[in-house]
């Protein structure tokens, strides 16, 4: 059955008395009469009861439209406004209508027949306590198709007959009456899209839609600034302006059903303007052909269907890092070190082994002969005895135990007998007696001498090939010769197995190990050299891919990350064979054990300082009110995720809702509107739309980053390559002419790290002929003429490349371990304090800049292109700005940046009208009393107040860009720019 005619928009008579009998079986009686009533008086009440359903109908419908008409979204402070409830004052104020409507209809209703007379009523309403009783008496609640219809009870309708002025009947009955009035939707509505405005960028809303807008906006602006554009502002409040009221439309839409008539056509045309604007500043046009340059955008963007940025278009990409850095310091670390990991420590080890005698000592027999002691009462007088111990060939009888590991060079088998002899004389008056006692042991002896190879190497067990003998790798003695120097240090040097056999009886056996050096072939260590140099290479490369976003939100460790996958190819990398060929091999896996022992430590090292960088952000951010690392994680992940568009189904009760939304303003500009304008009651100008957005690290940093990289600067100091771009940056604005104070500070820094450099090539020692080491990087340092450019070439590591370029007649691997010395020797140089120069200087000299930076910005404006703006775009293309993640050459991944948007707005005037018919139902929303007759004395009683719908979101932005270059951030100085309204909003 079709609900409604769609040519004419009647409602089909079919329905409205179903809609009647539903109503009719909704009555329901609560007080029956005492005694049976007569058929006349059943009739009488039977019909006034069938006109209160009329009516009540009636009313429902008037108040539904009065208080969308005056909606109360807030009581107030009065006897009657605090009989509304703060948590429902909408509905409350509806309930009271109904109720007040509901009176007066009923008043009108009744009927007389037969001589009696018949009346409906309600209690009247004289104060605020009745005015709560008879709220509570009307219930209301959304019903019909997606709950686009009303529906109200009314509880306690009093019918009542009388007869000659006597009560024949009375009923209490609580009818509910559903009529197609879409006001409680319409309401519902618009608080979804005022909380949806006020909606932070994780919840769906407008901080959502706008955080997909500004993410992709700079992004693209942050990644043209980065690439050398003269952007000076990422994200501008003209931006945040566009965006919010994009946003806003898709909110009205997905919330209302509806948007306002002619706000995408004002949106359009608002983000073709500040497309215009951005693209004349960047080509250096006068400002006054932005009208010319609107049209020219608008007509692209109707033919390409785009009016603003709504997908990411760049910065998803991935960095790739690499275990370069930890990987040189672990090979310097080897090869020059002095501690147990260093080359010379693991090939004393490798060729060392220790030699042990191990012993088993047996008595098996024994025998006494003579007398020791006479007969009868005898004194001694003295007593001597003797031990001779007498060493025999053995007959195998024990065997010596040697333990596992050890290998036995010589066994010695020795019986040894050993003979006491007692002798003692003894005394009796004058007479004298001496006795003997002889008591003989026989020992069986058993002597190994064992040695065991490279106690402490440190690699796996695998065994030696004839590690006794010579062979293997480059042909080497192995320890060919320990097992005669083991018999010489612990057999000759000691007497020989007989002496041995003895001092085993005795007790007297050194059982200790003696440490036996082996001989080493030539050539060892250069060809160590050579493999490390070949492992060092594979480890180099070493490498992870990770979302670079990640990466500079600290929600991924580059290091652990490279830490677990070395440990995954530990035994990869580690390269043992099933047996080492010899002792070389042995030592040469030792070496690469020793290494990648060194390369995960460093890698440990550095994850573990980079959370502490990750603390330090995180404190910083909260410091800064600016949230935490997690919440700029997760607004940015929604950006890439943006919410649905579909707007909600508004066919209902009685057809379609036909919905038509008006604002005023319809487009929510930041500059100020006069009320008389907007049409809206009151005198003076008002500002829609509020915005601040603040830059996290500005130039050359700011106190937020001193804070994030605490405990990794020294205090008061900034690193070197910030000094040289300001340097940089200072003397282009300046023409020249920039301050000397800083130009020193930055040169003394980089002849530091040059001493460090030429300290290294020295230690090194390779390419070096009659020429000083200084002498040679002065040389490779000379393709940079200015402090500036010599001391930026330190800090990106191509100054490395190039000291290495003048060492001619290296082979390939020595240049290599150079490479990596000097590296390391850059980067200890530039982690000291002699390197970074003082924070004051540079602060000084980054002022200098952003006021060459303003001035140029506004000389361009003027003048459109000129010799100025020529000069105002290649300083911005020097100031650094961002925050390096992990600023360490070859470990800075990328540069990040952060926006804090914070946006407040309001609509003077918001209305939202459904039409069916003839009849429209119109949801108003404006600042304004709410004023009801409630006690029916004639006077309006203040019961609430209506508002705007206002809003407030914020928004944190984050850009992540490739490492090297400026950076990304706002670069004319500007790092908390407000519209002219802000702060005055309340």
């Amino acid at each position: 059955m079709r609900l409604a005619d769609d040519r004419r928009g009647r409602v089909p008579f079919a329905l409205v008395a179903v809609l009647l009998l539903v109503g009719s079986a909704a009555i329901v009686a609560t007080d029956r009469p005492s005694r049976r009533e007569t058929p006349a008086v059943d009739r009488v009440v039977e019909a006034t009861t069938a006109a209160a359903q009329t009516a009540l109908r009636q009313a429902a419908v008037v108040a539904a439209r009065e208080a969308a008409a005056d909606p109360v979204t807030e009581p107030v402070d009065t006897p009657y406004g605090r009989v509304v409830n703060d948590s429902s004052p909408f509905r409350d104020a509806l309930r009271i209508r109904a109720y007040l409507a509901a009176r007066s209809y009923l008043s009108r209703v009744g009927e007389r027949r037969d001589g009696v007379s018949a009346s409906v009523s309600l209690p009247a309403v004289r104060s605020p306590a009745d005015l709560r009783a008879a709220k509570r008496r009307v219930d209301v609640e959304r019903t019909g198709p997606n709950g686009t219809a009303l529906r109200v009870r009314f509880r306690g309708v009093t019918v009542r007959a009388e007869r000659g002025g006597r009560v024949v009947a009375e009923r209490r009955v609580s009818p509910a009456v559903t009529v197609a009035s879409p006001a409680l939707a319409l309401h519902d509505r618009v608080t979804a899209f005022e909380r949806a405005l006020n909606a932070g960028p994780l919840e769906d809303g407008l901080g959502r839609r706008l955080a997909v807008q500004l993410y992709a906006l700079a992004w693209t602006r942050g990644y043209a600034q980065y690439a050398g554009a003269p952007v000076a502002n990422a994200v501008a409040n003209r931006h945040v302006e566009v965006a919010t009221n994009a946003g806003a439309l898709a909110v009205q839409r997905t919330t209302l059903g509806a948007t306002a008539n002619g706000g995408e056509r004002a949106v359009a045309r608002s983000a073709a303007r500040v497309a215009a604007t951005d693209l004349l500043r960047a080509g250096g046009i006068d400002a006054g052909w932005t009208d010319a340059a609107v049209g020219v955008v608008e007509e692209a963007t109707r033919a390409d269907g785009v009016a603003l940025a709504s997908e990411r278009l760049v910065g998803d990409g991935t960095v790739t890092v690499r275990a370069n850095h930890s990987a040189d310091r672990a090979l310097i670390d080897v090869l020059g070190g002095s501690d147990a990991s260093s080359l010379a420590s693991v090939v004393g080890r490798g060729y060392a082994a220790d030699a042990r005698l191990f012993v088993r000592a047996t008595r098996i027999d024994v025998s006494d002969a003579g007398t020791t002691v006479p007969g009868g009462n005898w004194t001694l007088v003295d007593r001597r005895r003797t031990t001779d111990r007498r060493v025999l060939d053995g007959d195998g009888a024990v065997s010596a135990r040697v333990p596992s590991g050890w290998r036995t060079f010589e066994r010695y088998e020795r019986r040894v007998v050993v003979t006491r002899t007692t002798v003692s004389r003894w005394r009796r008056g004058s007479e004298r007696r001496t006795t003997r006692r002889v008591r003989t042991e026989r020992h069986a002896v058993s002597i190994a001498l064992a040695g065991r190879h490279s106690p402490d190497s440190r690699v796996p067990r695998l065994g030696v090939e004839r590690v006794y003998e010579r062979g293997g790798p480059l042909a080497g003695p192995n320890l060919a010769g320990v097992p005669e120097a083991a018999t010489g240090r612990l057999v000759a040097s000691r007497g020989g197995p007989d002496a041995l056999a003895r001092r085993a009886v005795t007790g007297t056996f050194d059982r200790r190990p003696v440490r036996l050096a082996g001989a080493r072939p030539d050539g060892l260590r250069p060809w160590l050299r050579r493999d490390l140099a070949a492992l060092h290479e594979r480890v180099r490369s070493e490498s992870v891919t990770l979302p670079r976003a990640a990466v500079a939100t600290y929600d991924a460790n580059p290091s652990a990350r490279l830490a677990d996958r070395l440990r995954a190819r530990r035994a990869e990398l580690l390269g043992a064979p099933p047996r080492y060929a010899g002792v070389a091999d042995k030592v040469r896996v030792a070496v690469r054990r020793a290494y990648l022992d060194r390369v995960l430590a460093r890698l440990d090292e550095r994850a573990a300082a980079r959370d502490r960088t990750r603390r330090n952000l995180n404190g910083a951010l909260a410091e800064a009110d600016f949230g935490s690392l997690d919440r700029l994680r997760g607004v940015l992940a929604v950006s890439d995720d943006p919410p649905s568009s579909r707007p909600p189904t508004d066919r209902g009760l009685g057809g379609p809702l036909s919905l038509s939304v008006e604002t005023a303003p319809t487009y929510l500009s930041l500059d100020p509107v006069s009320r008389e304008r907007l049409g809206v009651a009151g005198r003076g100008r008002v500002t829609p739309l509020d915005a601040r957005n603040t830059n996290l690290f500005t130039v050359p940093y700011g106190d937020v980053a001193d804070a994030v990289t605490r405990g990794l600067l020294g205090p008061e100091r900034v690193s070197l390559r910030t000094a040289a771009t300001t340097l940089r940056a200072e003397r282009r604005a300046t023409a020249g002419r920039g301050d000397p104070a800083l130009r020193r500070e930055v040169a003394a820094a980089t002849d530091h790290v040059r001493g460090r450099m030429a300290t290294a090539l020295a230690a090194e020692g390779i390419g070096l002929t009659d020429e000083s080491p200084e002498a040679v990087v002065d040389r490779g340092l000379s393709r940079w003429r200015t402090p500036a450019a010599r001391a930026l070439a330190l800090t990106n590591g191509s100054a490395v490349g190039a000291v290495v370029a003048e060492t001619p007649g290296a082979t390939a691997g020595e240049r290599e371990r150079l490479a990596a010395r000097l590296r390391v020797a850059v980067d200890d140089a530039l982690a000291s304090d002699a390197a970074r120069p003082p924070e004051s200087t540079v602060s000084e000299s980054a002022g200098v800049v952003r006021s060459a930076v303003r001035e140029g910005a506004k000389r361009a404006t003027e003048y459109g292109v000129n010799r100025t703006l020529a000069r105002f775009n290649r300083t911005l293309a020097s100031i650094p700005t961002g925050l390096p993640v992990a600023p360490v050459p070859g470990y800075w991944y990328a540069t990040v940046n952060v926006w804090d948007v914070d946006v407040r707005g309001a609509y003077e005037r918001l209305a939202v009208r459904s039409r069916r018919g003839a009849r429209e139902t119109a949801y108003v929303r404006e600042q304004r009393l709410v004023r009801l007759d409630v006690d029916g004395d004639g006077a309006k009683e203040r019961l609430g107040r209506t508002e705007r719908v206002a809003f407030e979101t914020r928004v944190p932005v984050v850009v992540v860009v490739p490492p090297g270059r400026r950076g990304v951030g706002d670069l004319d100085g500007d790092a908390d720019e407000r519209s002219p309204g802000y702060g005055e909003r309340t």
